[in-house]
């Protein structure tokens, strides 16, 4: 028995991957791809590594090594979120070529500053990526964007106006957030197995605990 070794898989690897797919799936079963225009990735959804430190990074090497079924999960994971990056990316791209999309921000974004004349509608952005924003919060499927947010009364009253929002390939973005939400949804049960088995096999706790000094 290694315990130590073990203990390295669950607390730097395994647990920090369980914590990350959770957020994600926080995020996706609402519906929002943490996708921004302006760098056209996803902020909050990351590849799988990205989650690590550098010492987590090297004790996956050592992981992969015992359990190699953790190679397929991280590859599977990352490339269902390339795809959803990049299919993001094309909606966008089509978007931002539909002159009924630039009418409809021009008139919610006259209306609101008729009636807000000192507003800034595009917060901390140039007007001229109102449009931009406008598909972001579209193809992240915003409702009600916090208040800190500076676009966020624009968005609570004018998101209807933008209804009628559907590029082609919206469909394909749709099915694959959805194809991602139920992989990491699985794919955390399958972690929770794997830490639970290694737990047991090496008598060690699930998390580190000071109670019995591990």
């Amino acid at each position: 028995m290694f315990p130590r070794r073990a203990a390295s898989w669950v607390y730097d690897v395994i647990n920090v991957l369980i914590d990350a797919l959770d957020v994600e799936v926080s995020l996706l079963s609402r519906g929002n791809l943490s996708w921004r225009f302006y760098d056209q990735e996803l902020e909050h959804i990351r590849p799988a590594v990205d989650y690590l430190n550098r010492n987590g990074r090297h004790i996956l090497r050592d992981l992969i090594a015992a359990k190699p079924a953790i190679e397929a999960l991280i590859a599977k994971h990352d490339e269902l979120r390339q795809r959803v990056e990049s299919t993001a990316t094309v909606v966008h791209g089509e978007a931002i070529r539909d002159p009924a999309l630039h009418a409809a921000v021009a008139r919610a974004r006259k209306a609101f500053l008729d009636q807000f004349p000192d507003a800034v509608p595009t917060g901390a952005f140039a007007s001229d990526k109102h449009v931009d924003l406008v598909i972001e919060r579209l193809i992240n499927r915003i409702e009600d964007p916090p208040p800190h947010h500076t676009d966020a009364e624009f968005w609570s009253l004018h998101r209807r106006d933008f209804a009628f929002f559907r590029p082609s390939s919206l469909p394909l973005l749709d099915r694959l957030r959805g194809e991602f939400l139920a992989f990491d949804r699985a794919s955390i049960k399958d972690l929770e197995a794997l830490s639970l088995q290694i737990c047991a096999e090496h008598d060690i706790p699930a998390a580190p605990s000071e109670s019995v000094h591990y």
